[in-house]
Order: structure tokens, then sequence, then C-alpha cells
């Protein structure tokens, strides 16, 4: 039986490659996930996205008998201020013959010269009933840290809070700001943890709130903020592919103060965020979020179907220069 050989990536492996991810999303879609635009099931969608990312992805073959039985390529990017290594959705692929250990052999090569270069933080995201691809990744050392997740723009349930909700504009420019920090610092409180870093400047904000296609939705509670939500098209942002469609519409910010949690006022905002996303037309909402933000993942899993599952490896840095090549003089300081 040959072995399998990794080679660098290169533009002959195109066409292989993209059928092995059209070939994983059919899988995903029947395995349920209906919601899904049935696009990417063919290969042609997928080849231009990776052309597209060519320049600015590194990536591996695994080639077999001379033929392509599995691909990983990786785009350098930066991810909580830290140098990434970032292998999306589109970006790999391998045979059921053996694709526990094609992603193993894969990822060893990758991340040799990730670390050469500099990105000890490496991240995958895979389609969410891919068992297999998820067992391979968490042998290496990866751990859950996002979810996607999507559902139809139809009625919500649960029980609703009686507070008022209004679009926000320029006026309220302070107020969305306050939301915004409000959440980061609510994610670096357990068992999140995620940094704080300086965040956007005003600016963005006012292009926000004048931008008529991204709606901000503000709760009252007696005069009182007491919560909000953002919601843009899927074209305002790089997303995974089964949100990447202009039937999709997808939420990139909530937060309800603490004291009102559990009393109904996310729920009312996300009622009315789906109210106005099917007016617009969108048949879909999406949005993602830390598994490790208990709350929120508490609250989108119950309105959201999973789709897409992010997975992070943070090496020691140390291995820069603690590595197995070292003078062993030093050893004896």
């Amino acid at each position: 039986m040959s072995s399998v050989e990794i080679v660098p990536f290169n533009e002959d492996y195109v066409e292989a490659a993209a059928a092995l991810v059209a070939a994983r999303y059919w899988a995903e879609r029947e395995l349920g996930n209906f919601l899904l635009p049935a696009k990417f099931e063919e290969a042609e969608a997928i080849v231009p996205i990776l052309q597209d990312n060519s320049e600015r992805t590194t990536g591996v073959a695994a080639i077999k008998e001379g033929r392509l039985v599995g691909f990983a390529t990786g785009l350098m990017t930066m991810h909580q201020e830290a140098r990434t290594a970032y292998i999306p959705d589109w970006g790999h692929g391998a045979e059921s013959s053996d694709r526990w250990g094609t992603y193993r052999l894969m990822y060893a090569d990758l991340a040799s010269r990730w670390v050469a270069n500099g990105y000890f933080t490496h991240v995958v995201t895979f389609f969410a009933h891919e068992r297999e691809v998820a067992d391979a990744w968490f042998s290496l050392g990866f751990g859950l840290e996002n979810i996607d997740a999507l559902r139809e723009v139809g009625p919500v349930e649960g029980t609703m809070a009686g507070v008022e909700v209004r679009r926000a504009n320029l006026e309220d420019l302070e107020v969305v700001i306050a939301l915004t920090l409000a959440t980061r610092r609510h994610l670096t409180t357990t068992p999140a943890f995620r940094p704080l870093f300086d965040h956007e400047g005003v600016e963005y904000y006012k292009q926000q709130l004048s931008d008529s296609d991204i709606v901000w939705w503000l709760a009252y509670q007696d005069s009182e903020v007491v919560g909000g939500m953002r919601i843009v098209p899927s074209s305002k942002r790089n997303f995974v592919l089964p949100v990447a469609d202009e039937s999709t519409c997808a939420i990139t910010m909530a937060f309800t103060k603490e004291k009102e949690r559990n009393r109904g006022v996310g729920t009312a905002l996300l009622k009315h965020s789906l109210d106005w996303a099917r007016s617009a037309g969108y048949k879909n909402c999406a949005v993602d979020f830390e598994s490790a933000n208990i709350p929120g993942s508490r609250f989108w899993l119950k309105n959201f179907q999973p789709v897409c599952y992010s997975l992070v490896r943070r090496l020691d840095e140390r291995i820069a220069w603690a590595h197995g090549n070292r003078n062993e003089i030093n050893f004896l300081r």
C-alpha cells in the first residue's frame, strides 16, 4: 500500500480540492442542514473562492498514487491581536479512506512552517456534522472556541419582556458604543476570558449608524437602555459558506444588561430583528458566538442551529527558542 505524500499546494490542485469541499458541503446538507444554500454543493462555486484567496494562503496537498486525496490551506491573519494561521471551512478536505490520518499529516507539515514564521495561534473551521474531521483536530490539541449558527426568519418562541424596542440612529451614537464595549467587557469574564483590546473609533460607529443596510435595535425599560442588537447583510462580513448567501442576514452584536437577563429582553430584540429581516426580503439569519460565553451560547443555541464549529490551538511561544536543536550548553547555565 502506497503512503501519502505531503507537498505544497498549488493551482494545479484547485479543481480537485474544490471537489473535496463540495462533497463535504453536500454531505452536510444531506444530514439535515437544509437551510444551507445549495450552490456550494457544486465544485464550480468553490473554485473561485480558492483562486481568489491563493495569494493570501499557504497550503499543502496530500498526494497518493499521483492523485489528490486531501488538502489544507490557511490564511495568515490576526486573531485577538495575535498572529494567526486560519484554515476556513472552504480551505480543507480529505477523502474518507483515511481522513483522520490525512488531516494529521497535513497539519504537521503546515504547523512547522507556521511556527517557524511566528504564527503560534492556529484556528480551523468545519461543518457542524463532520465528526471524523472534528476528532482529527481534537487529537492535535485543538479546542472549541466559536460556533456559527443559522435559522429561518420565522416567528420567535419564548417569553418577551415588556420593553420598548426601536431602531437606533446617529443620536444614539454614545449608547451604541457603550453597548458594544459592555459586550466585550462581558467576554473578559469567566469562563471566556477574552482579552479586551482597543475597539473601533467613533467614525466606525457613525458609518454603521448611517448605513441603511445595517440595523441597530435598542431595548428600553422605563427610559433606560437595557439591551441592543445589530443585524447586517452577510455580504458585509467574511462569513462561512453555510451563511454566505444574499438571502441571509447576520446578527453581529447582541447584549443585555446583567440585571435584565432571563426576562425576555434578548427574545424581544431577536423578534424585532427577524421581523425586519423578513420584511427586507431575507430568508435566513445567522449568528456566531463564543462557546465559552455561557449566557450567550444558551440563548443562541435555543434559537439557532449550529452549522460550523471553529477550533483553536494556542502554542507555547517559548518553543521558538526552547526547541530540540538548542545548544546543549544552554542547559548547563
